[in-house]
């Protein structure tokens, strides 16, 4: 991998092992919550406060069932698999050892998937366990999401 992400593989172990790019620079304007839901304009926190996002209708917090609320006002629902369906956006839901969650990331439309790191870089990487793992990496996969793609 390129010296300049390095870092990375420090707090990601399984990225060098499972293989990554660099997808975009770092910001701190976005996070990984945000990124999964397409929108790099501001941070979505779990809940409602001054400088950040939360969709109106979605439940407050930081449990797995708030940020499923969040993603379902984007017509999200759970499916069963990370399996690439060309039809369908898909995105990986994490949740460290206590049930909260911590970060999604999403598929690529060649069936690897996207992150964006805190607020380090946005990366590329080929399965959805390469983020996880113990802290400070982001836990372990709890769920997966999908809503139907957009017509071009």
């Amino acid at each position: 991998m390129t010296d300049q992400l390095r870092h990375l593989e420090t707090i990601f172990p399984n990225l060098a092992t499972v293989g990554y790019s660099p997808k975009s620079p770092q910001s701190a304007v976005y996070n990984c919550i945000a990124y999964a839901a397409g929108d790099e304009a501001r941070r979505w926190v779990g809940f409602r406060e001054l400088g950040y996002y939360w969709p109106d209708a979605a439940i407050e917090g930081h449990t797995l069932t708030a940020l499923l609320s969040a993603f379902a006002q984007l017509n999200y629902a759970v499916c069963d698999s990370a399996v690439l369906e060309a039809e369908f956006e898909k995105i990986a839901l994490y949740v460290d050892q206590d049930g909260l969650w911590t970060h999604a990331a999403k598929q690529c439309v060649d069936g690897q998937w996207t992150s964006k790191l805190g607020n380090l870089e946005d990366i590329v990487h080929r399965t959805p366990e390469a983020v996880s793992g113990p802290e400070p990496a982001y836990g372990q996969v709890a769920c997966f999401m999908k809503r139907r793609r957009k017509s071009i």
